[in-house]
């Protein structure tokens, strides 16, 4: 069983921990971690979600994203979760935080969601899928993505703030 902590609305910490899917059931507030790989060609990098997984299987998503788990800071928990999804073996101080998004849109799936950046240049055929969530993994230009993002791709999970803020950091930042 995977424990997490349990945040108020203002995302402080309540003495409470809960498994996982207990905190889903219950609606409540949680962090996870998002962290989009970058490559030296401004090419982010996109995972498909396995047809096994229960939410939004053989979609395209977010790099690399998990649960905090009870204990964890955040950073060490995005690390955690890079490793078990794609085999990337990273340093928390070389994630660039972008923003914290507060996600309410689900009724029973409330989270903070931490935002980061990471420099890789792997080849796509480098990375490997340790825990059997991620079915394949593409680069495609940040430019292309966020036209996909503006047509609504069919298979592309939308998570429109954490876009947003992630297309103005690339512009502002990223040479």
């Amino acid at each position: 069983m995977e424990y997490i902590d349990i945040f108020d609305e203002n995302n402080n910490l309540i003495e409470e921990a809960k498994e996982k899917k207990q905190a889903h059931k219950d609606g409540d507030f949680h962090r996870t971690a998002h962290v989009w790989i970058i490559n030296d060609k401004n090419e982010l990098l996109l995972q498909k979600r396995s047809p096994t997984k229960k939410t939004h299987p053989n979609f395209w998503d977010i790099s690399g994203a998990g649960h905090i788990r009870t204990g964890e800071t955040v950073t060490q928990g995005a690390v955690r979760e890079l490793k078990e999804e794609l085999g990337v073996v990273a340093k928390e101080d070389e994630l660039k935080f972008i923003t914290m998004v507060k996600c309410t849109r689900n009724p029973v799936n409330h989270e903070f969601a931490y935002v980061y950046l990471l420099k890789c240049n792997k080849k796509v055929e480098d990375y490997v899928f340790e825990d059997n969530e991620v079915s394949e993994v593409k680069y495609v230009y940040y430019e292309d993505l966020e036209k996909m993002v503006e047509e609504r791709v069919e298979d592309l999970l939308i998570h429109e703030e954490e876009f947003e803020k992630l297309f103005e950091y690339i512009r502002e930042n990223v040479k």
